[in-house]
């Protein structure tokens, strides 16, 4: 790497032709006699790859948004994985059939060619006609053309830019009231060198749910091999999980341990993980490890495994505050829960859903929300939750109080 560097720095013409011809030479080397002799043949060593740009756009109803398709050349046999060439030329005009799977959403033109000219590119227009989805698919009878049926973009036509802006910034507020709401309760233990009036089974129920939830976000966004099933099995579909999303479970995990850590370290009184949360932990335990040997031994896809785990953590979002409201019930007091760190769910429970709802208005796609009940569902519940808490502490249980200060599980 040191040599390279250097070469590159004091000979770089030079440097770039002895390593391509190494490289090169290197690959070839493990090329049999036919192969070589391919080479040699124009257009047999490769297939033309049709190229989307851009494969997801948006547009404002009435107005018109440009993509491009464009050819490109890879090599088969063992350069395959080396090299790729950016743009071929074809042997003959290429025509590609398009199709909008929703005219009612956008328009495009019947079809396009792309010249056999050192820039086999063309260029077409896509008409937005109405709020929604939908997929440019298309279509061609050359034999050039390797991978036509991949192809599609991913149209979104929306009533209004400003709302797509405003549904971003709202984006951005949510994850970041849910992600600083972890650290006030984190806080007050550390203040408090306590961890009474914390429930011990919302904390396990939390390191079980967002396991589950970190492990489906990172192999969704990272792992190739989950991906390609994704995509098979929703091939017009993009993939729900974004780089937030992976940083928010993480996160979450993390801080869930050192909560844990707290819990174990500070002054506890008698408390513990209840009967009840030990069956629900040990149940999604033992559900997920069955799972994981149905995954591994071929019974089951691995997207489906993550989507079980994905169940796990809505099943946990349901029952999870159930016993902390018990216990500030039990106690007569919401000392040692952080009612700061319930106002900032609150608050990322808010704009997600005017998020949701914004987002369905902006497509004119309610079914997307409705038809989805348990993402909905689960945002209004969260809320439901924080509210009761807010009422309890604010309400119900004021700190001039008297309140039992160890209880029982």
């Amino acid at each position: 790497m040191l040599l390279r560097h250097f070469l590159f720095q004091n000979h770089r013409g030079y440097a770039l032709t002895v390593i391509l011809l190494a490289e090169i030479t290197v690959s070839i080397s493990h090329l049999s006699v036919d192969d070589v002799n391919q080479l040699g043949q124009d257009h047999s060593y490769g297939s033309l790859i049709l190229k989307t740009i851009p494969e997801h756009i948006n547009i404002q109803v009435n107005n018109h948004g440009l993509a491009s398709l464009q050819l490109s050349k890879t090599m088969t046999n063992h350069l395959r994985d080396l090299y790729h060439i950016d743009s071929a030329i074809p042997k003959q005009a290429t025509t590609i059939n398009l199709y909008s799977r929703n005219t009612l959403v956008a328009t495009v033109p019947d079809e396009v060619t792309i010249q056999n000219d050192p820039a086999p590119k063309a260029n077409f227009t896509i008409t937005a006609v109405g709020p929604g989805e939908t997929e440019i698919i298309m279509n061609t009878t050359s034999q050039e053309i390797s991978n036509i049926s991949h192809n599609y973009i991913k149209v979104e036509v929306i009533r209004s830019q400003t709302l797509l802006v405003i549904n971003a910034i709202i984006g951005w507020l949510y994850f970041l009231a849910w992600t600083i709401s972890f650290y006030p309760q984190v806080l007050e233990n550390w203040q408090r060198k306590s961890v009474i009036g914390l429930n011990f089974d919302l904390v396990a129920l939390n390191l079980i749910g967002f396991s589950a939830y970190a492990a489906f976000n990172i192999n969704l966004f990272w792992v190739d091999e989950i991906k390609k099933e994704y995509k098979a099995l929703h091939p017009y579909e993009i993939i729900p999980v974004k780089g937030n999303d992976v940083f928010f479970g993480i996160h979450s995990v993390i801080l869930t341990i050192f909560l844990i850590l707290q819990c174990i370290r500070y002054e506890r009184g008698n408390q513990k993980v209840s009967r009840t949360g030990t069956i629900l932990v040990s149940g999604s335990t033992i559900f997920i490890f069955v799972s994981l040997i149905l995954a591994i031994v071929g019974k089951i896809s691995w997207l489906n495994f993550f989507y079980y785990l994905s169940y796990v953590k809505l099943g946990v979002n349901v029952v999870k505050n159930v016993p902390q409201v018990y216990l500030n019930y039990k106690r007569q007091s919401t000392e040692g829960w952080s009612i700061t760190g319930v106002l900032l769910d609150v608050v990322g429970g808010v704009f997600s859903v005017l998020q949701m709802i914004l987002i369905a208005y902006n497509h004119d796609d309610w079914g997307s929300m409705l038809g989805n009940p348990t993402k909905f569902g689960l945002g209004v519940l969260s809320i439901a939750f924080d509210i009761i808490f807010i009422i309890q502490h604010y309400i119900l249980y004021k700190r001039d109080k008297t309140y039992v200060t160890l209880i029982n599980s």
